[in-house]
């Protein structure tokens, strides 16, 4: 989302609006128009991502949101209107949302609004719902949110789209002929857990252990029909927002936070289990590289910590692009970077190793204005041999790591045990 424009007439809210949309996204364009034929200038010549306008202007009664709507605008009304039957009507409507002023505090709810349909484009929704009109009315709805939907009869159909596409959450009736909504989370948590794939019951069953039934089985949430959309949307976004909250915390808790790279956390979680596979399968070869900043503190000494953050980075950076998917490269200590390197033999991970080291050779890295810093690294490799651990293998890598700084740096050595 680029660009946003605001329709609101009074010139306090809308600059006090637009400047904590631009503090929150300092990357969107924001225009505002006080009035509909203002607006209607602006649309002529700029093609807006997003409409925030207000129910009343001084040349409109509210007549301008089904027309914004009907010329497939993106639209959330923030209105000071609390009239219920006038947000019913409004709500009938393909709108994002309904936000009435005096209910979102310092625009909190609209900056997590926008926030949250940024976040969802390349997300996908599989609505499950034998009702072809109650479908329709959640793909159009899903689908304003910037969600991918597709769409499924019954819960067999449903499970066979699961098993062709990458889902990111599922909203499934109960009652459903062939699998019904319970069969389906009972397979779906088969497979995934709540966090890997959220699942949101819905349901016009009035037994009362129905609700009980579905979480305790794994479903997410449960919404009881009818509901309206203000609902739908809320319990979506809340679901979506814990998973990604998870997942953050689950990256967190294994990534370096300065470079990015996987920490010694992670590796001593995977590490070992590559190991056995190669003591397992002689067929799976593992090597290990160990690198080192060469006269890093001089970095840090001449032109500060920043700019040795920068260049952690930036080696960081340059580890990553050039080795494949399945490797796995972590910040080893303060200037050390670690890449265990599966199905790759001893004379393979020297090639990669001796390739970093002339790459980052060649890196110069600006630190100040009008200067770069040239740097090199040393490296030590490893293979795995029968009988050895994950601690002996790294040992022997930092062995040949310390052999390359003693014959003068800016070297790969191999270890000689191999």
């Amino acid at each position: 989302m680029k660009r946003i424009l605001l329709i609101e007439d009074d010139n306090f809210y809308a600059k006090t609006m637009k400047k904590a949309i631009q503090r929150r996204f300092m990357e969107m364009e924001v225009e505002v128009a006080a009035t509909m034929a203002e607006a209607k200038k602006r649309l002529d010549t700029n093609n807006p991502d997003l409409i925030v306008a207000d129910l009343y202007l001084p040349d409109s009664d509210g007549d301008h949101i089904p027309k914004l709507v009907e010329e497939g605008y993106s639209v959330i009304v923030v209105t000071g209107d609390s009239d219920l039957s006038r947000k019913e009507e409004i709500s009938r409507l393909d709108i994002i949302d309904y936000i009435i002023k005096s209910e979102s505090s310092r625009f909190g709810y609209l900056l997590k609004l926008i926030a949250r349909l940024e976040q969802n484009k390349g997300k996908t929704i599989l609505v499950a719902e034998d009702a072809s009109t109650v479908r329709e009315l959640f793909k159009r709805f899903l689908a304003r949110q910037n969600l991918r939907v597709l769409c499924a009869a019954d819960g067999e159909e449903a499970l066979r789209i699961l098993g062709d596409e990458t889902v990111d959450i599922v909203l499934s009736d109960y009652n459903m002929p062939k699998v019904d909504g319970l069969d389906l989370l009972k397979a779906v948590r088969e497979r995934y857990s709540m966090f890997e794939l959220p699942f949101i019951a819905v349901s016009s069953d009035e037994g009362g252990d129905t609700v009980g039934t579905f979480l305790k089985l794994g479903a997410n949430d449960y919404l009881k029909k009818p509901f309206n959309k203000e609902e739908l949307l809320c319990r979506i976004n809340n679901t979506l927002d814990t998973v990604e909250m998870f997942e953050e915390m689950m990256s967190n808790a294994i990534t370096d936070p300065l470079t990015g790279l996987y920490n010694r956390r992670y590796l001593s979680e995977t590490g070992p289990k590559l190991v056995a596979a190669s003591g397992r399968y002689k067929e799976h070869a593992l090597s290990v590289v160990i690198f080192d900043i060469d006269h890093f503190k001089h970095i840090n000494d001449t032109y500060g910590h920043l700019a040795g953050d920068k260049v952690l980075k930036d080696v960081a950076r340059a580890l990553q692009r050039n080795v494949r998917a399945s490797d796995i490269c972590v910040r080893f200590g303060g200037e050390e970077f670690l890449v265990l390197l599966p199905s790759t033999d001893f004379k393979r991970a020297f090639i990669v190793a001796e390739k970093i080291r002339k790459i980052v050779a060649n890196m110069a890295i600006p630190v100040e204005e009008g200067e770069n810093v040239h740097l090199t690294i040393s490296g030590g490799v490893a293979a795995y041999a029968e009988g050895l651990t994950l601690e002996s293998l790294i040992k022997r890598a930092d062995e040949a790591l310390y052999r390359a700084k003693q014959a003068g740096r800016d070297r790969i050595e191999m270890h000689e045990g191999v």
